[in-house]
């Protein structure tokens, strides 16, 4: 039998990468969620309407306990407005809140930042979900808290809030 002579080399076979190409390619695609994950977050979280008058708007807390009661404007409605930066719905309503304050000058808008969900605030007001409202009236007293608010500031202030 004769020697066919050296074999010649093979490709490598087909299929997933490895060592140093993986280690590249996961890199390149973690940067480049990361990009997109950030433009996402600026474009969401940017200027909410700089058409928009700028109305009694305030933000009275970062986590920290507050009382509402001692805040309260006298002579407008109080609308306090729990949220987070990272809260998509929060950002949302913003838009139309912002918008109640720059049309009617009764109203004043408290902005109280949770933060995350550990925060004494959190515990203070028994929030559990987000966006979450408490509205007090123009003498000073509560007058609804969580999903009964919605009804009250379109009913006061023909008002639709997303």
């Amino acid at each position: 039998m004769s020697d066919p002579g050296p074999v010649p080399p093979q490709p490598p076979p087909a299929g997933p990468r490895r060592g140093p190409e993986r280690i590249l390619l996961s890199l390149v695609l973690l940067i480049a969620g990361g990009v997109i994950g950030y433009a996402a977050y600026r474009m969401g979280s940017g200027p909410e309407r700089p058409d928009l008058p700028p109305g009694d708007v305030e933000v009275v807390s970062h986590g920290e306990p507050v009382d509402l009661a001692a805040l309260a404007v006298k002579g407008k409605y109080t609308v306090y407005d729990f949220y987070a930066d990272w809260c998509p719905p929060c950002r949302s309503i913003d838009v139309g809140l912002r918008s109640i304050a720059s049309r009617h000058p009764n109203v004043a808008i408290r902005k109280i930042d949770i933060v995350d969900w550990t925060t004494p605030v959190v515990e203070q007001h028994r929030v559990t979900s987000l966006p979450h409202l408490v509205l007090f009236g123009p003498d000073g007293e509560p007058m609804a808290s969580g999903d009964a608010v919605y009804p009250l500031l379109s009913r006061l202030f023909d008002a639709e809030l997303d």
